[in-house]
């Protein structure tokens, strides 16, 4: 069976990776360096603990309230576009208790094996920097402590060897290097993972080009229709065609469906990040602080700080001014860490997160092509799900059976 997969992100370089172990013949095609979008630029994290949707109860309000700090974690680009309107009304219907449950159990599930199918690849030689350390997030308020907490303990009977801990706040400074007097406590995840983002697109591209999968860089490809009704995908003059079609583009996915006049509710979620020199004063293990909602990862030879999460359009453009705001909430936890935001300045980077009004991702089948198969929607979990998503893809593609959840992650759920 002949693939293409569209997109060299961790998606789709894990749909490549299991359709090729599938026994499909397999291309790659991306205009850009494979993993060299949001793929590379995240905090790098498998987190089946926080494997919940972007909406949430409350999550609205606050996006109101922060809408005036131009450095806010969570902010929205307002427009009187249609899409944009209808997009932003479907999430706020899904800020309700009861989608949010219903989301954390599909999310739990499709998270399950993650740590597996990690060790899987690792032990079939794809080779990339991971941590097992356990993930501590830290909260100035107790509220919100113990509203994750409860997230937490109905996680526990989805995943696995799971386990967590609650941390008292008089208790922190033994746990965690500089960190402020005053925090309402933490939580601690035993199971969870770090990795850096881009050794793992590294290492999928090198495994997959020795088990023979084609890519085909620096040319963007476009889906059609061709004259006798089949679909075909260009690159620039020249055509190809398959028996499965995977399109795994992350934000730019409806550009690639708009040629076959389809396309799928997505929006762009813009996050940042600062890659700080490794410290041996600094965190040694995963940080979470709650309510800035910042990802501190420490790697090999450096310390990641992530997050913000913008609603807007396709802009890769930078805002320091946001970019910073990660930087500025750190002395709210840790009383002299890290020396190095004041000089010399690091640099921000950017990537887009591909969002959907559920929260949830788009594993399926497009809705005018039974041959087209999309994989988007992960949000801040790109990383994280990509090998059950690379999985799913695979056993769409050829037939097996793909048990788990289709009907919630289908790309026809939502009303366009």
């Amino acid at each position: 069976m002949k693939t293409i997969v569209i997109g060299a992100g961790a998606i789709g370089l894990s749909s490549a990776y299991y359709l090729r172990k599938a026994g499909a013949e397999v291309t790659v095609i991306d205009e850009s360096e494979p993993g060299s979008k949001a793929s590379a630029h995240n905090a790098g994290w498998v987190v089946p603990s926080m494997s919940v949707p972007v909406p949430a109860p409350g999550m609205m309000p606050q996006a109101l309230k922060w809408m005036t700090r131009r450095d806010s974690p969570l902010y929205v680009t307002p427009s009187l576009n249609p899409r944009f309107l209808g997009f932003m009304a479907e999430m706020l219907r899904n800020c309700t208790t009861g989608r949010f449950e219903a989301g954390l159990k599909v999310l739990a599930h499709l998270s399950s094996d993650t740590l597996q199918l990690f060790d899987d690849m690792a032990a079939d030689g794809v080779v990339f920097e991971s941590h097992s350390d356990p993930l501590t997030m830290l909260y100035t308020n107790a509220e919100n402590l113990q509203k994750h907490a409860l997230e937490l303990k109905a996680m526990e009977a989805h995943i696995p060897g799971f386990k967590w801990r609650t941390i008292p706040g008089n208790d922190l400074s033994k746990e965690v290097p500089h960190v402020r007097d005053g925090l309402a406590g933490g939580l601690q995840t035993f199971g969870d993972r770090s990795l850096d983002p881009a050794s793992l697109t590294r290492g999928l591209t090198a495994a997959c080009r020795r088990d023979g999968v084609e890519f085909r860089i620096g040319t963007a490809a476009k889906l059609r229709t061709a004259r006798d009704g089949s679909v075909e995908v260009a690159i620039g003059d020249e055509v190809l065609r398959a028996d499965k079609v995977v399109v795994a583009a992350g934000v730019w996915t409806n550009r690639i469906l708009a040629g076959i006049g389809d396309r799928v509710s997505l929006m762009s979620g813009k996050g940042y990040g600062y890659d700080l020199p490794a410290d041996s004063d600094g965190p040694q293990y995963p940080l979470y602080l709650a309510e800035a909602k910042v990802a501190i990862t420490p790697l090999s030879t450096k310390v990641r700080i992530a997050g913000t999460m913008g609603f807007g359009g396709i802009n890769e453009g930078i805002s320091r001014v946001r970019a910073e705001g990660l930087l500025t909430s750190l002395p709210k936890y840790f009383n002299t860490w890290p020396a190095s935001t004041t000089q010399p300045r690091p640099q921000p980077w950017t990537g887009l997160r591909p969002m959907t009004p559920d929260g949830l991702p788009i594993i399926g089948t497009s809705r005018k092509r039974s041959n087209i198969l999309i994989a988007t929607g992960h949000a801040m979990l790109g990383v994280s799900l990509a090998p059950p998503t690379g999985k799913l893809i695979a056993e769409m593609a050829t037939g097996d059976p793909a048990s788990r959840h289709l009907s919630s992650l289908s790309a026809t759920r939502f009303m366009l």
